[in-house]
């Protein structure tokens, strides 16, 4: 029992006294090694483990990664943390209690984990869990960005944002070499449509159906080739479903018997696109993304025609076009075994949309006509980003500025940029990192 609680901590109070740093950070790992905690990372709020981009001290060498707090130790198998790749990353496993005889944490490839069993007794009175407590701490970069003024700020993120911009154009333009336009710009959008957590299933799908196949085929054959090779056609029974989707299923399986066969391949369980659906809200499942994505195709011309020339570009009229795209199954239905929605959905939001202007849009067209920078620079930030807000808390703490600079796309994209080559970079809790003096320099 925790002092002056009369009820045992819960699992987010003992997250909340971890992250505080009120358990300490020299601790002593189930089989007697020292391991001292040099960074306690930020606070995940998602899917995945507890705590990400932790840098600890083990056994002489310094790791970056994930660390995972459990009430029991047993829960890492009770929540098959051991076979998800997504806690492979783990480098420490903490937990208050553990069965008698010894038990061993291993990740999915069967690598140990290190092991620390916390105590309530390394805890004094005054500890208090503080559920409230911000993912990220504010950085030493916080104190000589307080000195520069709010143009100064703005002109630093304006950098970063560009530096990112063009970087992504490097990378789309380099792909365009390799496979011409019309096949990058199908897989830039594809992988836009699978979020942060299915963007590599999308690419995977994008690559094995290229655009020429697609446009070849008939809108019901494209569809059925969508569904069957992402695997998700023959993961749904008839009897699950409503009325409507055993309609729809139908439809699609009058294509996909005939067209299975030479995709066979591909359908063996360790072949299939990695689907994460853990963690993801329903607009954002990848199936009602893969209907999006059908519907575009079968509206190519005027979804691509923009982008095919900049001398063609209108933001305006792009945006239109696809927020004007209609499907009868995928604008009333979340998935293949949802109800029919209340509403009717739009298969491509605002926020997605956004996501494609930053991330393919300009990217591609900015080379071209760079004028566009300007009209980029505009774009107001429209989706809550984890990576943003840990960025933000580094660089201002919670004061204004957080809010302030958070208010346009390209402010998010300039942090983000921050973030990555210097919080990501560093592993010693902010003391050796380059960018504050840098940024004195610039005061």
């Amino acid at each position: 029992m925790l002092p002056g609680l009369d009820v045992p901590p819960s699992e987010l109070d003992l997250q909340s006294l971890w992250f505080a740093g009120a358990f300490g950070r020299e601790f002593v790992t189930s089989d007697g090694h020292a391991v001292k905690v040099v960074d306690f990372g930020v606070w995940n709020s998602g899917a995945g483990p507890d705590f990400a981009e932790c840098v600890i001290e083990h056994e002489g060498k310094t790791r970056r990664g994930a660390i995972e707090l459990d009430p029991d130790a047993r829960d890492w198998e009770r929540h098959n943390h051991g076979s998800n790749p997504d806690y492979a990353g783990v480098i420490l496993h903490l937990f208050l209690n553990t069965p008698e005889e010894r038990f061993f944490t291993r990740n999915f490839r069967h690598e140990e984990i290190p092991q620390v069993r916390l105590s309530l007794s390394l805890l004094d009175a005054s500890a208090r869990p503080i559920p409230g407590l911000a993912a990220a701490r504010l950085g030493r970069c916080g104190i000589p960005l307080r000195s520069m003024d709010d143009a100064r700020v703005q002109s630093l993120l304006e950098a970063a944002a560009q530096y990112r911009l063009e970087r992504k154009s490097r990378r789309l333009h380099r792909s365009i070499e390799a496979q011409g336009r019309a096949q990058t710009l199908y897989q830039a959008l594809a992988q836009a449509l699978g979020y942060r957590q299915n963007q590599q299933a999308f690419l995977l799908l994008s690559q094995r159906l290229p655009l020429k196949r697609l446009l070849a085929a008939s809108s019901e054959s494209r569809e059925a080739l969508l569904f069957g090779v992402s695997g998700f056609l023959e993961s749904v029974r008839f009897e699950d479903t409503e009325s409507e989707t055993r309609d729809y299923l139908r439809e699609l399986w009058q294509e996909w018997w005939r067209l299975r066969e030479p995709c066979s391949r591909w359908l063996a369980p360790a072949q299939l696109p990695p689907w994460k659906i853990a963690g993801s809200r329903p607009g954002n499942h990848p199936q009602r993304r893969l209907g999006a994505l059908s519907t575009m195709l079968s509206a190519w011309s005027r979804v691509s025609a923009p982008l095919m020339e900049a001398s063609r570009w209108s933001q305006a009229a792009w945006k239109d076009t696809l927020s004007g795209l209609s499907h009868p199954f995928w604008n009333n239905h979340y998935t293949l075994l949802a109800d029919t929605a209340g509403r009717p959905l739009a298969l491509v939001g605002e926020t997605r949309i956004q996501e494609m202007l930053a991330n393919v849009a300009y990217p591609l067209l900015m080379p071209e006509r760079t004028r566009l920078w300007v009209e980029y620079l505009e774009l107001p930030a429209m989706l809550e980003n984890q990576k943003v807000a840990r960025a933000s808390l580094r660089l201002f703490g919670d004061g204004p500025r957080s809010a302030l600079f958070q208010k346009k796309l390209h402010h998010q994209q300039g942090l983000l940029q921050l973030y990555e080559d210097f919080c990501l970079q560093d592993d010693s809790a902010c003391k050796d990192c380059p960018f504050p003096e840098r940024l004195q320099e610039w005061a």
